[in-house]
């Protein structure tokens, strides 16, 4: 069995450990905090992580006033040219409820025992202690900031403005408006599993007190700790990176410690529930 160290006890934390305990390997959590992290406003899963497909889905309809360009003006000035959500999302799509995948990892992870969590902060690069556990792997979805040594390194984001309270009252559930033009202030809005959001680029920041500063990343340089997986946004630093695309990463990572994943029976029969994949024994696998 290898041991695997997860930084962060949020969603995309919560996800890399269950890749673990799934595959029959050893997960420790380290986290400043030891209470579930808070999900604010209409967030909500692209994809389901494997092992809680059954949450609650809806369909959620994505749409885009004015075109990518001026969305992408709107919203980042000149400090990004790649793609924007609603040319990745427009149109109808799922979702799953980030919130009931969250509460049920951190039940069947945290409160059962089945992940280890270690309360400590983590920051100016030192990871002395996360070594000190003697881990196989890796795995970071904290900021990636806290585990960069060079000052010269670059964390590239933008900020915005965000208030989960304020939503168009006509604007139904389960429902994304993007906006482009300069007739709204407002970049976004959503509603989803009955969540409001409303979003402002920094410049067009409003004025009420219900309106909180978010750094979103956009990219980084930072080369530190080339061993550790860097997952989620946070983690990586990057813009576009989802929570659903945390599981696979770190199993697709713990491939090569397949042989020295654990054969409890349940353990066996939950990776066959996941990946399809038939357990041969002695750590051989078959799809």
């Amino acid at each position: 069995m290898s041991r695997v160290v997860i930084l962060g006890c949020g969603p995309a934390g919560l996800a890399a450990a269950a890749a673990a305990v799934s595959t029959g390997h050893e997960a420790i959590i380290i986290s400043n905090t030891d209470k579930p992290s808070t999900q604010y406003g209409a967030q909500y899963l692209h994809a389901p992580v494997p092992g809680y497909e059954d949450v609650t889905k809806v369909r959620v309809t994505y749409s885009l006033n004015g075109t990518p360009e001026e969305y992408r003006k709107k919203v980042y000035g000149g400090l990004w040219t790649g793609k924007v959500s609603p040319e990745d999302f427009a149109g109808d799509h799922d979702a799953w409820d980030i919130r009931e995948t969250y509460a049920r990892l951190w039940a069947n992870l945290i409160s059962d025992l089945r992940a280890g969590l270690i309360q400590r902060q983590i920051k100016n690069g030192g990871i002395p202690f996360i070594r000190s556990l003697r881990p196989d792997l890796i795995v970071s979805t904290i900021p990636a900031k806290a585990l960069c040594q060079n000052p010269g390194h670059q964390f590239r984001s933008h900020v915005i403005y965000a208030d989960g309270s304020t939503s168009a009252a006509t604007m139904p559930d389960n429902t994304v408006i993007c906006d482009g033009t300069e007739e709204n202030a407002w970049y976004r809005i959503s509603s989803v599993f009955g969540y409001r959001t409303t979003e402002w680029p920094a410049r067009r920041a409003p004025t009420h007190s219900g309106a909180v500063q978010v750094v979103k990343p956009l990219w980084t340089d930072c080369n530190c700790h080339p061993e550790v997986l860097r997952a989620g946004r946070y983690g990586a630093w990057e813009k576009a990176r989802l929570v659903h695309e945390v599981y696979p990463a770190v199993r697709e990572a713990l491939d090569p410690f397949r042989g020295e994943a654990g054969t409890d029976p349940d353990v066996i029969r939950g990776i066959e529930r996941v990946t399809g994949e038939t357990h041969e024994g002695g750590g051989r696998w078959r799809m």
